[in-house]
């Protein structure tokens, strides 16, 4: 059983169908039958293309799998079964939970940035900037567990709209890193700094934004304001609340280099939901993959795990456009900690805003490049 309806539920799916084959009976708990690209947001607020989404009862169907729209919502791990939203309970052999993360408001006062739900938002705040009403934005990344990279993105592509109408504005990141974008490293993060000094958005780091007080200014945790007009953040990021499962700071589930969950036997986690740091799809999808290798090797599957070495490494990408080309980021980050071990960057050719974000999964983004029946 696969619980979820994002990247790293899917990836799942497609790892296990390839590595089992026929033996596996899958079944995949979701709420809804849509497959968003959520890193694709920040990118829908300034693109005129429909949101970019795929039909998970389609894939389901591909992969063989019986899909049930609805949500896990307890574990009985000694039992080998879940209760569901509707009050049903369903056995398993393997349970993989791909949950993702509570998105929760972090600085009050400020238009949180979550995913599509907040494109409209965003797009009004666009129309304000337009008008005049607005001129200063501040993007705040707030302490604690979040993904700032949207942020990022958000404050070049609105610096860019900004220039292209030639609008008296300021941008600014507010941010409790000392770099832009640290966790891909030094050199990454040297060349993000640059993009945003190309597009005039000013970086503030070591600052931990607290509140919007009463005008607009952004209020810091250790004293001091920064005068804006509106203020633009990202959330702060939550485990889930399941019964039976164990979790951490915030709620985050603890697992091994495995994906098992600590403390249960046959039950795995993968993505946001999980005590690894850094919240990226692409990093979802690969720990699905070990996830998936491990439950083929208990079953008996001859060919061989993902090694440990390959398992204990996460690669990251990313992709930040709002410069004069995109800026391409590569990471790479230790299983245990999430600890930056390097990266680089490069200028890619200028593409359109609605392309694809890259996976990291082994089979997800493939399959979606070359199954256009599912995307809707």
């Amino acid at each position: 059983m696969v619980a979820g309806g994002g990247f790293a539920a899917v990836e799942a799916l497609l790892a296990l169908r390839a590595l089992l084959g026929d033996r596996a009976q899958l079944t995949v708990v979701a709420p809804t039958d849509r497959l968003a690209c959520r890193p694709a947001a920040a990118t829908e607020v300034f693109d005129a293309e429909p949101p970019r989404g795929y039909d998970l009862p389609a894939i389901a169907a591909d992969v063989g799998a019986r899909l049930r729209r609805d949500r896990v919502q307890a574990i009985a791990p000694e039992m080998h079964r879940v209760r569901l939203r509707s009050f049903a309970t369903l056995p398993y052999d393997a349970l993989v939970l791909a949950l993702g993360a509570r998105a929760q408001v972090a600085i009050p006062g400020a238009l949180t940035f979550r995913d599509q739900r907040d494109v409209p938002q965003m797009r009004r705040l666009l129309g304000e900037l337009r008008a005049g009403a607005v001129r200063r934005i501040a993007f705040a990344v707030p302490s604690g567990c979040s993904w700032p990279l949207p942020l990022y993105q958000l404050a070049l592509l609105t610096a860019r709209h900004a220039a292209e109408r030639r609008l008296d504005a300021e941008m600014i990141v507010v941010s409790p890193a000392r770099a832009p974008l640290d966790l891909f490293g030094p050199d990454c993060s040297r060349l993000v700094r640059g993009l945003l000094r190309e597009r005039g958005v000013r970086f503030i780091g070591g600052s931990v934004p607290a509140e919007v007080r009463r005008g607009g200014s952004l209020a810091l945790q250790f004293g001091g304001t920064i005068d804006v007009d509106r203020v633009v953040a990202a959330p702060q990021l939550c485990g889930p609340r399941l019964s039976g499962l164990p979790g951490r700071w915030w709620g985050f589930v603890p697992v091994d280099d495995r994906g098992r969950v600590e403390g249960l036997q046959d039950v795995y986690a993968a993505g946001d939901m999980t005590s690894f740091p850094i919240k990226e799809a692409g990093i979802a999808a690969q720990q699905a993959d070990v996830i998936a290798h491990t439950i083929a090797a208990a079953a008996g599957e001859p060919r061989e795990p993902i090694p440990e070495a390959a398992a204990a490494v996460h690669q990251l990408h990313a992709r930040l456009l709002g410069g004069t080309r995109p800026l391409a980021l590569r990471g790479r980050v230790e299983r245990r900690g999430g600890r930056t071990l390097g990266g680089h960057a490069f200028r890619e050719p200028v593409g359109p805003l609605s392309a694809p974000p890259r996976l990291g999964g082994r089979y997800l983004g493939e399959y979606l490049a070359g199954s256009a029946q599912v995307a809707v």
